[in-house]
């Protein structure tokens, strides 16, 4: 889930969100998450201003958003809906309180932890799998 602007979209790594971001942008969804993630850990020493400089670097405003449409599961949210959310927070921090104003780079951040851990939870089920030969 991430939200934009105050509104939340349920979300989801899959075959298919990765198939639909690699279609529209020619780029792999898991190596923007993967960038992101690395952008945000390795700039902790860094100011406000360039860490945020560096993400946009690393993902500009079009591709993000095409990667948070891919990673939505309601396939009835228009793309345009996920564009005027993210211009809307913008891509700095502000001094305004509530989770309404996080910057569009920082909820991709977010969202990228998100999906992270979504990999490293083995189902119960599925580890019967993981190593066996059966």
């Amino acid at each position: 889930m991430f939200k934009l602007c105050g509104k939340e979209y349920n979300s989801k790594m899959s075959l298919e969100a990765m198939k639909k971001f690699k279609q529209s942008t020619g780029k792999d969804l898991w190596c923007l998450l993967i960038t992101m993630i690395e952008v945000f850990a390795t700039t902790s020493e860094s100011s406000v201003l360039e860490r945020m400089r560096l993400l946009y670097e690393a993902c500009d405003f079009e591709t993000a958003s095409l990667a948070f449409h891919s990673l939505c599961t309601s396939e009835s949210t228009p793309l345009d809906e996920i564009q005027d959310g993210m211009f809307r927070v913008g891509w700095m921090p502000t001094e305004r309180e509530g989770d309404i104003t996080e910057p569009w780079p920082l909820i991709l951040v977010m969202l990228a932890y998100d999906v992270d851990k979504q990999f490293n939870q083995i189902p119960e089920t599925d580890k019967k799998k993981v190593g066996t030969s059966e």
